[in-house]
């Protein structure tokens, strides 16, 4: 579980600015939605308002730019960059100063805070501490790119990876890759239960799922596409494997199949067979079922296909899930249809949690969210930086319109428009 991520010096991010899942104290409204380890109390949703271009993407860039360096560490080459560090533009200063990010999280029942900053020439700095009470202890810290510095206990362990690694390597993930026990269950977290997708990638990341054929799975989204009132029964998925010799050589010319025959000759691939079993009900009350191509549906019954699933995969697991713009292509009620199954204790016992951006202010609701899990990302005119605030900050009533505030600008992040232009 995600308690806090912050950032600094990323994209039109200058200055820190921090998320938290940690909820807030002095909110009492819906705590029976929140999430318990020891002491402290976690959110299982946050959403995240803005105007276009005021920065919501560049904050799920930058997590998802955090985890693929930690994941694809020890596939970088000596000397190679980095990759994806982008510093903010529009300061001489910040573009020569590195990127930093800190992650604060709880896996296996441990408390951790991970954090590096970096160039995408080398990493700086780099740290991990593990919370064994209410204060940090140092698992391994890295400085000035190469300078390390462990504890007496783990000293002679941790000082044989320090020559397997480079500066532009993270030490988690080198010291987990020569089964360093102390850094494997942070780097897992990393590599297993955190992931970051757009509207886009969440297809492909659902198709593969649904491609698995999980029994389990596959009943989790007929019920929901039955409960969502889509007239859908079921579906069959079919995968087989193909090689180029099953591919239509009708749809090129002789000569170039023939060509392409010899290049593609070990070619292995895959053929999708997907159809959705439809239930209709005629004018004399006889119920039928028609079976239609995947290809065929609307685009919101595709997105509720691949929403569906992909949020099952992430209760099952207990995985902490970014999804940019979630609205995407969906009826804003069947957005918060599916909201419901992450803020239930009842549907997420796994304690599973979902960060999304959104512009669907029907979803502004205290009646439907505590106010410490709305978010806004406003980005200033004059120096393009964006700040990054929770709605709680202004202290609204418990009985507050908070969608009507959000969009008479009471709490910023909305577009400036000019209405002395429009011209109908």
């Amino acid at each position: 579980m995600l308690l806090q991520f912050t950032v600094k010096n990323f994209m039109s991010i200058k200055d820190e600015v921090t998320l938290s899942l940690l909820a807030n104290p002095s909110v009492h409204e819906h705590e029976d939605i929140l999430i318990s380890h020891k002491n402290e109390k976690l959110l299982p949703i946050a959403s995240i308002y803005g105007a276009n271009a005021a920065g919501k993407s560049n904050l799920f860039r930058a997590i998802s730019t955090a985890i693929k360096a930690i994941r694809y560490s020890n596939y970088r080459q000596i000397d190679r960059p980095i990759g994806g560090i982008i510093p903010f533009a529009m300061d001489p200063k910040t573009v020569k100063q590195p990127t930093s990010f800190d992650f604060i999280f709880i896996t296996k029942g441990k408390k951790y805070q991970y954090g590096f900053s970096a160039t995408n020439q080398a990493i700086i700095d780099e740290y991990l501490y593990e919370f064994r009470t209410s204060r940090s202890s140092k698992i391994f810290e890295r400085s000035q790119s190469n300078k390390y510095s462990f504890t007496k206990k783990n000293e002679d362990e941790f000082n044989s990876y320090v020559s397997k690694n480079s500066p532009n390597k993270l030490f988690l993930s080198t010291a987990t890759s020569w089964n360093c026990k102390l850094t494997k269950d942070a780097y897992t977290w990393f590599s297993e239960s955190i992931d970051v997708f757009d509207s886009n990638f969440i297809a492909d990341y659902g198709m593969q799922i649904l491609e698995e054929g999980n029994e389990e799975g596959k009943e989790f989204l007929r019920k929901k596409l039955q409960e969502a009132d889509f007239n859908i029964d079921g579906y069959v998925l079919k995968v087989r494997e193909t090689n180029f010799e099953n591919l239509n050589q009708s749809a090129m010319p002789e000569e170039a199949y023939e060509v392409m025959k010899k290049l593609l000759k070990d070619y292995k691939g895959k053929e999708v067979e997907f159809n959705v079993s439809h239930s209709v009900v005629d004018k004399d009350g006889h119920r039928s079922s028609y079976s239609l191509p995947f290809q065929l549906e609307s685009e919101g019954t595709k997105r509720m296909f691949f929403y569906g699933i992909s949020f099952w995969k992430a209760l099952k697991l207990g995985k902490t899930i970014f999804i940019d713009e979630l609205d995407n292509s969906m009826h804003p009620l069947l957005v918060k249809f599916l909201l419901k199954t992450f803020n239930d204790i009842k549907t997420n016992p796994n304690h599973a949690q979902l960060i999304f951006s959104t512009h669907d202010v029907s979803l502004l609701s205290l009646k439907e969210f505590r106010r410490d899990q709305i978010y806004f990302v406003e980005k200033d005119r004059k120096s393009a930086v964006s700040t990054f605030y929770p709605l709680d900050e202004f202290s609204p009533r418990k009985t507050e319109n908070v969608q009507r505030g959000y969009l008479q600008g009471r709490y910023g992040a909305i577009p400036v428009i000019n209405q002395e232009d429009l011209q109908w």
